[in-house]
Order: C-alpha cells, then sequence, then structure tokens
C-alpha cells in the first residue's frame, strides 16, 4: 500500500495509490482515504464524505470500468485491469480522482426503487462540489470530484 505524506510547512499535500480492479480494492481504497485525510489533519465531517465518494468511485470504476475494459479487450477475466485513486489536498478542496483502462465515461442515472445499483455517481454529486469525467489520452478515463475543506471558523 501507499504511504501518505505531507512535505513539512505546506497546506498541500498528495497522495496516490494503484489497485488491482478487484473487489476488495475499493476497502483498501476507503482505508487509505482515511489515513491520509487523517495524517493531514482534516475533520471527520471531510473525511467521512471523502470516503464515501472514494468508495463509489472504486466501486464504479472496479464494476463498470473494470469489466468495460475487458469486454473491449475481448477477455472475460483478467488480472491485469487496474484502478488508480488521487487525493490531492489544497487549502480551500480536496481533489478525489479515480482512474480506470475503460474509455467509457460514467453517466448518472436514477434508480428505481427495486435496483441495486445506479445510486453511485447521485451520492457523489450529492456530497462533492462537483464532479466531472474525461478520456485520459493515454488510455482509459478519469473520474474526478472536488470536495470543498472547511475550517473551524466557516462552521461556527
Amino acid at each position: 500500500m501507499a504511504e501518505c505524506t505531507r512535505p513539512p510547512h505546506t497546506e498541500v499535500a498528495s497522495a496516490s495509490l494503484e489497485l488491482r480492479a478487484v473487489l476488495p480494492a475499493a476497502r483498501q481504497a476507503r482505508t487509505f482515504t482515511r489515513q491520509c485525510l487523517r495524517l493531514w489533519d482534516e475533520g471527520e465531517e471531510l473525511i467521512d464524505a471523502a470516503v464515501l465518494i472514494v468508495c463509489e468511485l472504486a466501486t464504479n470504476a472496479i464494476r463498470h470500468g473494470a469489466a468495460l475494459l475487458l469486454a473491449e479487450r475481448g477477455v472475460g477475466h483478467g488480472p491485469d485491469a487496474m484502478i488508480t485513486l488521487t487525493l490531492a489536498l489544497q487549502p480551500d478542496v480536496l481533489h478525489i480522482e479515480m482512474r480506470d483502462g475503460s474509455a467509457v465515461l460514467p453517466v448518472q442515472r436514477t434508480a428505481g426503487q427495486g435496483d441495486d445499483c445506479g445510486r453511485g455517481l447521485m451520492i457523489i454529486a450529492a456530497l462533492a462540489e462537483s464532479w466531472t469525467a474525461g478520456r485520459d489520452p493515454g488510455g482509459g478515463k478519469w473520474v474526478r470530484a472536488r470536495l470543498p475543506r472547511t475550517t473551524g471558523a466557516d462552521t461556527v
């Protein structure tokens, strides 16, 4: 697992984690996010929101991005599908980015009451200031979410 570090005397920090695109990777991504944000002295409200966003992004990348990549390659199953999580903490915002190897962009939809999936991007949209997706010129795609940071003065 990658390490979270913050250069001394700066409010900017970043960390990345590359994982095999298998369901346990979502748990690893959540743990990594929580550890990094605690190390960076962030509040529990930001941590909880970030962990939920990371969980949804990772799950989507695993279930949809990796599966689509394998289908694009004509492979039913393969160990080479990877996802990459990047966290970038800036003075006013936390940037969360998930990359996978499929070029198929996510589409927010409305899940029916009986559906067991289809709510991830709605959750991200509700928690994040904004989210966007794009194709990587080198292949694959990225999905990014911006989560505003609040300080104690902002919440009084």
